[in-house]
Order: C-alpha cells, then sequence, then structure tokens
C-alpha cells in the first residue's frame, strides 16, 4: 500500500550526523567497530496517518517559470570528489493523443561557474534528451517530458564553495545563481559532517513537513533512498489509488501517469539546487 511506505518512511527519516570519534590508528568507525547504539529522530505522531497525494491543481506544484527556463535543478555526486552533474528541464511536458516531442538539439546545456560569485569564468557543455511514455492502446494518453539537461564539471578543488547557474545563454534563458560544496577527499579525518537520509517522499501534504525539516538542518549530502512520486499508481487521465490492482484490475497495461515526475520536480527541486544528491527514484 502506497500509505504505509510513504507515511512510515516520512515518519522515520533521519538525519545522520557523522562525527570523528576516536578509535585504534584514528580510523573512522565501522561496521567491524560495532555495534554502536544508532541516534533517531523520534517518531512524530501529530502526522496523518494515510498520506494524501497533492492534486494536480495544487499551486505547489505548479510550473512557475515560462519557455525555456531552466527549471528542476538538481546537483548529484560523482564518481570523484572533483567532479559533480548538474541536471535541469527545460520546456513543458505534453500529455495526450497527439503529442509533439520537443527537440533537443534547440536548446542548449550549459553551466557557467566558478568559486566568485560576481565571476563566473568557467563553462561546462553537455548533453540533453527526452523521453517519451508510449501506450499501444485506444484510449490511453501518451506523454513526452521537457527537455533534460546533464553537464558534468570537472576538475574542481575539494570541500570548496562553487557558484553556477545553468541554461542556455543564446537564447537567453539562465538560472539564477546558485552555488554547491565539492565533496572532501576521504581520509580519516575528511568526510562529509553531515547526511540526511530520507526515503518514500511522495508528493503528499506531510512530504512538505519533511523537506522543511531537511531544509532547516543543512545536510552537506542527502541520499535519496527512492520512491518519490508513485505515479505507477495512477491512470494515464491522471486518477490515482492507495492500491492500483485494488482500482484498476482491468487495464489493459499498467498505466502510469507520468506528470506526477514533473509535479515533484517542479515542487521539491527549487530547494535542492545547493544540496548533493545520491540515490535512485522511482
Amino acid at each position: 500500500m502506497k500509505y504505509f511506505g510513504v507515511v512510515g518512511s516520512i515518519l522515520i527519516w533521519f538525519l545522520v550526523f557523522v562525527s570523528f570519534v576516536e578509535v585504534n590508528k584514528g580510523q573512522i568507525p565501522t561496521t567491524l567497530d560495532g555495534p554502536f547504539k544508532p541516534v533517531t529522530v523520534p517518531l512524530d505522531q501529530s502526522f496523518r496517518g494515510h498520506a494524501v497525494d497533492l492534486p494536480d491543481t495544487d499551486s505547489r506544484v505548479q510550473r512557475t517559470v515560462e519557455g525555456f527556463e531552466p527549471e528542476q535543478i538538481s546537483v548529484s555526486l560523482s564518481a570523484t570528489y572533483d567532479s559533480i552533474w548538474v541536471s535541469w528541464i527545460t520546456g513543458e511536458y505534453q500529455i495526450g493523443d497527439n503529442i509533439k516531442p520537443l527537440d533537443p538539439s534547440k536548446v542548449g546545456s550549459v553551466v557557467q561557474y566558478g568559486k566568485d560569485k560576481s565571476s563566473l569564468r568557467r563553462k561546462a557543455i553537455g548533453q540533453s534528451v527526452i523521453y517519451n511514455q508510449l501506450y499501444p492502446f485506444e484510449g490511453l494518453q501518451n506523454y513526452t517530458s521537457g527537455i533534460i539537461h546533464h553537464v558534468q564539471l570537472t576538475g574542481l578543488k575539494p570541500d570548496t564553495l562553487y557558484y553556477y547557474r545553468c541554461g542556455d545563454p543564446s537564447i537567453p534563458a539562465m538560472s539564477t545563481i546558485y552555488h554547491f560544496k565539492t565533496m572532501p577527499i576521504s581520509s580519516p579525518k575528511s568526510y562529509p559532517k553531515r547526511i540526511a537520509i530520507v526515503g518514500d517522499l511522495g508528493l503528499t501534504y506531510n512530504t512538505t513537513s519533511t523537506i522543511s525539516h531537511l531544509t532547516g538542518n543543512n545536510p552537506d549530502l542527502v541520499l535519496l533512498v527512492g520512491d518519490v512520486t508513485y505515479a505507477n499508481l495512477y491512470l494515464t487521465n491522471g486518477t490515482g489509488s492507495d492500491c492500483y490492482s485494488c482500482s484498476f484490475p482491468d487495464t489493459p497495461i499498467h498505466e502510469t501517469y507520468q506528470p506526477r515526475w514533473d509535479y515533484w520536480g517542479s515542487r521539491w527541486c527549487p530547494k535542492f539546487p545547493s544540496w548533493c544528491w545520491r540515490g535512485t527514484m522511482r
């Protein structure tokens, strides 16, 4: 059941505060040194017992930019400390019987960045794609995404604050200036000090409280362990349920409502351009 996973994880989400502990040879403690008593935030019993999805008419999930201005901006870890990925979307999704995919080649994927906010001298160029969700059955609505941009920044200094903006300067359509901090080089005394771990966020009224706690604690790194939209519990016409097979037993194929991804990005990604992310989604 969707509500169990969403509420359970929202109520049990926690921040892991990684602090230096003196052990033999000054190493960071591992599970081999344990067991350690876990420290978690007490459950807040005031949360409603059944997480209710935000409807698509809610102003908090509506698009807030125009044209090809960047939105849904996020920063993700790369394989090494000296590299990160910046991702964003431009253009609007389409859903219906007659959709016309956007052309990714028409909008550039550019990130301007540097250590000085007033002088973003470095530039990185990336790639862009779209994706389509097409159904071979009459009456089901097809979907095509906005243009999804990915740009890798390399040669970064460890544990350093960088400023950046993304978009296509030739339109012009660039984002406001954000910042991120690179990860430190891994060593016994050098690692992310504050890590937030969260899963089953969903897109509910409860999600707002969870995100507020995250932003209020200013984590260095966010581990998102998945399940944020539950688009697979919806029909293509936007009708949702806590149990797909219970409510829609006669559909010719398991439908999804892909705009839920855009709603999630529009609602929450404006809070995330300064955090480094790592994780999976559904």
